[in-house]
């Protein structure tokens, strides 16, 4: 495999990244940085040096030629790029759970009816002056007794009514005219038995995980404009502490988020369990989500998480 030596600078005043494969180990560099005014120098195989187009403009590139050099005597020996170690990041492995089926089952139980027994003891005690032009008065005195078994139900009210009928001779005539309330049955009622419906998890194709404490992924786009996510869980911005799944249907080329806040964040990309990127990084940033820009299929799964 032929090897050449570039240098490259950043004379922009952003943060931008590229990605290649080394010539000393033949193991690919994703998302290497340069901070404005940085220069680095980097010995790739040729052919696997990629930069997204937005960044072209902002790198000074260099070709120094094959490497090792034609005409050289000695051996250069390339400065040791530094690569940063990879941050384990946990996976969520999303486990459909079924939801027992929670069926309420009503018994019901009859209340008896309680036996009222009325009991009337009518004492009429006349007071008589037998005399035609008096009246005589009647003062009956009423006690009900009332025997309730198991559930008390309403009281049955018994009223007695004495009409005293006084005649000329003396002797009164008293019609008692009893009044009994009867008292309901009470009838049990069934509630109808509900079996709640457990609502099926989709299969997510985009999974933003944010651990870190003080950055938030904005969003999420490609060279056509902003990515829409289906069914999602939320929104953007993605805040500390925060997870949010969707379905992305497909991207254009170049998907990337940018990510806000202040100091500096480690990333990991994978798609359909393959990582594509991993590092850290200064912020704000942006980062491209694959390698060099290759649009997501509407199968691809996606899964980015950021750290501190």
């Amino acid at each position: 495999m032929a090897c050449s030596k570039y240098t490259l600078t950043n004379t922009g005043s952003t943060i931008v990244n590229f990605s290649y494969r080394r010539c000393d180990d033949s193991m690919w560099d994703y998302q290497v940085e340069l901070i404005p005014n940085q220069t680095k120098n980097i010995w790739v195989i040729n052919g696997t040096y990629t930069v997204a187009p937005a960044f072209k403009s902002s790198i000074s590139f260099i070709d120094e030629g094959p490497f090792p050099p034609i005409s050289a005597t000695n051996t250069p020996t390339p400065s040791p790029s530094l690569t940063p170690s990879p941050t384990l990041t946990p996976t969520n492995t999303s486990t459909n759970t079924p939801t027992p089926s929670v069926t309420a089952t009503n018994t019901g139980t009859p209340t008896p009816t309680p036996s009222v027994t009325a009991t009337g003891t009518n004492t009429p005690t006349p007071t008589q002056t037998v005399t035609p032009s008096e009246t005589p008065t009647n003062t009956p005195t009423n006690t009900p007794t009332v025997t309730q078994t198991n559930t008390p139900s309403v009281t049955p009210t018994n009223t007695t009514t004495s009409t005293p009928t006084n005649t000329a001779s003396g002797t009164p005539t008293n019609t008692p005219t009893p009044s009994i309330t009867a008292s309901p049955s009470e009838t049990p009622v069934l509630s109808p038995t509900s079996t709640p419906t457990p609502t099926p998890t989709p299969n997510w194709t985009a999974t933003f995980i944010n651990t870190s404490s003080g950055a938030t992924i904005q969003s999420f786009y490609d060279d056509l404009g902003t990515i829409t996510l289906a069914q999602a869980t939320g929104s953007f911005p993605v805040s500390p502490s925060q997870v949010l799944y969707g379905l992305h249907g497909g991207t254009g080329t170049n998907p990337a988020i940018s990510v806000n806040g202040t100091g500096v964040i480690n990333y990991q990309f994978l798609v359909n369990g393959i990582n594509v990127g991993t590092g850290g990084t200064v912020i704000p940033a942006t980062l491209y989500l694959t390698v060099g820009g290759t649009p997501l299929l509407s199968t691809d799964v996606l899964e980015v998480t950021i750290t501190n």
